[in-house]
């Protein structure tokens, strides 16, 4: 009876959770295409507005050396993060390793009352279920 339960909620929560997520991603996906739909307007404006000062080609070219290093920035961002965190983590690490034990003894906190959790469960339903019996 205590299984029932527990996968009947597991199965209510994986179910709203691939939902959330479905939902997320379909709108992260239309977002990214009205993103990329305002950076080739962006890029069109861009042109228009060089071509007469530079002429076509100039312009073309200038257009091109901002996108190439517009990519290269953002190529160079997830290692500038690396380098930040690891910097972070090696600066903190007395801290941290404090943090690591208090997490430990909270995590075995939750630990022993989540078993206290189970046990109360199983006899409510036993009540429950004795209920259902002696009527």
């Amino acid at each position: 009876m205590i299984g029932d339960a527990v996968l009947y909620a597991a199965s209510r929560a994986t179910h709203s959770a691939l939902e959330n997520v479905s939902r997320r991603l379909t709108w992260m996906a239309i977002s990214g295409v009205f993103l990329v739909a305002a950076m080739v307007l962006a890029i069109i404006a861009a042109y228009m507005v060089a071509e007469p000062r530079f002429g076509p080609l100039a312009a073309i070219g200038i257009i091109a050396g901002g996108c190439v290093l517009a990519g290269l920035i953002s190529m160079s961002v997830p290692v500038i993060i690396d380098k930040a965190e690891a910097r972070r983590r090696n600066k903190g690490s007395s801290v941290s390793t404090a943090v690591a034990a208090v997490d430990e003894e909270a995590k075995q906190a939750v630990d022993y009352f989540g078993a206290l959790q189970v046990v109360g469960t199983a006899f409510l339903f036993g009540l429950g279920a004795a209920r259902r019996l002696r009527r």
